[in-house]
């Protein structure tokens, strides 16, 4: 009798091992997101970056360009410094969505052919009138990574990605901008 208590010890012994190790190794599981906006590994703040190419556009061409973007549409545009010798442009850029506002800083490089832009310091601004019956005293505004780094919740990783949706389209906005019409876009980055 006490051969067979063995093996059926062992058993239940590995059966309960297994499921043990099978919660913690879940296989097939997506790997958790911390935040859909690109995050500099040095800074830890958000910056979208990446190079694009443009066919036979001059350095100068590309520079007047940049510099003259937003022309029209939902984004203005201030503090714009250039550097002609340097080729590169800077500006403030404020994306108006209803009574929220985005901001950030847009640096361009151009070359014989191509540029590259950093999209950095970004904030935003949203109306102070989150609790109810409670007094506004205005706009309120946050550097993003405040939000990036705040408790994860499903709220927040809807409004991240929406964020996201609003800067792509808005880098969209700048690309097609920089290329003469109908010339299709070539990315090489992010």
């Amino acid at each position: 009798m006490a051969s067979t208590q063995v093996p059926t010890r062992m058993k239940r012994l590995l059966l309960a091992a297994g499921l043990l190790l099978s919660r913690l190794a879940p296989a097939q599981e997506t790997p958790y997101q911390f935040s859909p906006l690109p995050l500099d590994a040095h800074s830890h703040r958000v910056v979208y970056a990446g190079t694009q190419t443009a066919p036979d556009a001059s350095a100068d061409a590309l520079l007047a360009r940049a510099a003259a973007w937003p022309t029209a549409g939902p984004y203005q545009a201030s503090n714009r410094r250039t550097n002609a010798a340097a080729g590169t442009t800077s500006t403030h850029v404020l994306l108006r969505r209803g009574q929220e506002h985005y901001a950030g800083r847009l640096t361009v490089q151009v070359r014989e052919g191509g540029y590259s832009y950093r999209l950095t310091d970004l904030t935003y601004t949203r109306p102070d009138y989150a609790r109810a019956g409670k007094h506004s005293p205005g706009l309120v505004t946050t550097q993003l990574e405040t939000l990036v780094y705040t408790r994860p919740s499903r709220q927040r990783t809807r409004r991240l990605a929406e964020i996201s949706t609003l800067l792509q389209q808005l880098l969209t906005h700048f690309h097609q901008a920089m290329l003469p019409e109908g010339q299709p876009t070539v990315s090489t980055g992010q």
